[in-house]
């Protein structure tokens, strides 16, 4: 309407050439904004889904494998985005080393080679040939969860009346002073099928000995809230004892030690990474409950506030985004974002709500850089685990707690906060909560939640993706990974022929559901209380 009454001013008499002239101008700047408009609206058509790399089926680990059916069905499949999940936070990568032995990728149990590296690379550009965009993603569930923070201050921090605090007492005999290295720390990250030990674990580390992350904490220092000073976690370093001021108990931090043997930034590594496998973009798949809980701010009942959490999930961003455009400009960045993460509200502990809501007020230019632009990769909201289980305040309102009115009302917080996002749907069994304990309060994404969300949520956002290609539906009434993938696809693009596409049946899954490990998972997992009345 703008564009038409200033062009037929412009045809007018009663304009002269002096005023045409300022007019043209005019509307060279409308245009330019109706264009930045559209770019932070986000463009970027996208349906796709995560692979696990490390996924284990039948005793066997499948990842490269399954990657290679996606690769040799790229023109076809029903994605044009993959993120390859996870390399560990405190990983190293030398560049052109062409090595994935210290990435933790755990896709192959290789002790000498390149660990998978040459394969992995020609999948990948399999994949692009095809026309999908592949990530790599940093993080997951267990690359955040340091078990005895997570058991002490999150799960065992808010009294005895919360989801997962089970757990302590059946492993642990109610008491958190007998959740040690033994019981996995009372088996609060992973049950004990999972067979895990303290290396299947990490952190997000804060490399203070990095210019580059120096900078980044800079960075924070300029752009924080005067009232909630930056304190950086530096006694916290993977691999070293660390003795609890707030318990007197000594505990080695999880996480992998090679990057401080070698001096070395793994935020800059994984762009080394990215640039040497030839992938599209990075993923930061940030989830540490823990930091929240044990660095929280506030008094005693609550609610707190979680500023220094904000600080960390930006310097990291901050640092990744820098090392991008120092050594590859190319590069996206996308980044995992919880469900609670966008809502700006009382916070009660226990997971990261607000998270993104506070990083976008304090410091918008690097959640613009993952959000909208040339380097988007996009803030993707982990909409599912979700539970309704009313004890726990698990519903953001009592008129909310089916499926689709909690993914509804979840990613209109990101609207409202002016936060451009994508919507997440996990495929088969809710990794929360704990479908051995409390499996009557999981919320599966059935084909009937399917179709209400693809058909009244996924329509107002420009991308949705997955959680997992190959994670099996189990229960029939459940949406599998194909049928998902469609229905996104028609929603967001429906003249997309890859909308009828197929995903690829590895051989593990063609007869039976097979066993399979899924180490990693994304979710809203342990103590919630997104909202308390």
């Amino acid at each position: 309407f703008f564009l038409f009454f200033f062009f037929s001013l412009l045809r007018s008499r009663a304009f002269g050439r002096k005023k045409e002239k300022k007019m043209k101008l005019v509307i060279a700047s409308v245009l330019a904004a109706v264009v930045a408009l559209s770019v932070a609206q986000g463009s970027d058509k996208w349906f796709g889904g995560y692979v696990l790399l490390s996924a284990t089926r039948n005793g066997k680990i499948v990842g490269i494998p399954e990657l290679q059916l996606l690769a040799n069905s790229a023109s076809t499949i029903p994605v044009n985005r993959i993120w390859l999940a996870f390399v560990d936070p405190t990983m190293m990568y030398v560049p052109g080393s062409n090595s994935l032995q210290y990435v933790g990728f755990n896709m192959t149990n290789e002790t000498s080679g390149d660990y998978g590296f040459a394969q992995v690379k020609a999948a990948v550009s399999k994949l692009q040939a095809g026309g999908v965009k592949v990530f790599i993603s940093m993080g997951g569930w267990n690359y955040n969860c340091f078990p005895y923070m997570y058991t002490r201050y999150s799960v065992g921090g808010y009294g005895t009346n919360t989801p997962n605090y089970w757990k302590i007492q059946q492993y642990g005999g109610g008491n958190v002073n007998n959740c040690n290295v033994t019981n996995q720390f009372c088996w609060t990250c992973e049950p004990p099928s999972e067979g895990t030990t303290l290396k299947s674990f990490s952190i997000f580390p804060e490399p203070t000995h990095s210019p580059s992350f120096q900078a980044a904490q800079q960075y924070v220092a300029n752009h924080c809230n005067s009232s909630f000073p930056p304190k950086w976690d530096t006694e916290l370093v993977a691999g070293q004892p660390f003795t609890d001021p707030k318990s007197g108990v000594t505990v080695t931090v999880p996480g992998r030690t090679e990057y401080l043997q070698q001096n070395r930034n793994p935020y800059e590594d994984v762009v080394h990474l990215a640039t040497d496998l030839g992938v599209d973009g990075i993923d930061l798949d940030y989830e540490e409950f823990w930091h929240a809980d044990y660095f929280k701010v506030g008094d005693d009942p609550g609610p707190w506030d979680l500023p220094q959490t904000v600080y960390k999930w930006t310097a990291i961003a901050y640092n990744i985004e820098q090392s991008i455009m120092k050594y590859n400009s190319k590069l996206q960045l996308s980044t995992a974002a919880g469900a609670v993460s966008g809502w700006q509200g009382p916070w009660w502990g226990g997971n990261l709500k607000g998270v993104m809501y506070w990083a976008n007020l304090w410091a918008p230019d690097v959640v613009k850089f993952i959000a909208s632009g040339a380097n988007a990769g996009g803030v993707n909201v982990m909409s599912y685990d979700l539970s309704d289980n009313e004890q726990f305040h698990e519903c953001p309102d009592p008129a909310d707690c089916a499926l689709d009115k909690q993914v509804t009302f979840f990613m209109q917080t990101y609207t409202k906060a002016g936060i451009p996002a994508n919507v997440g749907y996990e495929v088969g069994i809710p990794a929360y909560p704990s479908p051995i304990h409390d499996k009557s309060h999981q919320l599966p994404l059935t084909k009937e939640m399917l179709q209400s969300i693809t058909s009244s949520v996924q329509p107002q956002y420009n991308a949705g993706f997955i959680w997992e290609l190959f994670k099996p539906a189990v229960d029939p009434d459940n949406a599998d990974a194909t049928s998902t993938l469609q229905a996104i696809c028609k929603a967001v693009d429906s003249s997309n022929p890859r909308c009828s596409g197929t995903l690829p049946t590895p051989p593990s899954l063609s007869s039976k559901p097979a066993e399979t490990h899924h180490r990693k998972p994304h979710h809203e997992r342990g103590l919630r209380f997104p909202v308390r009345h």
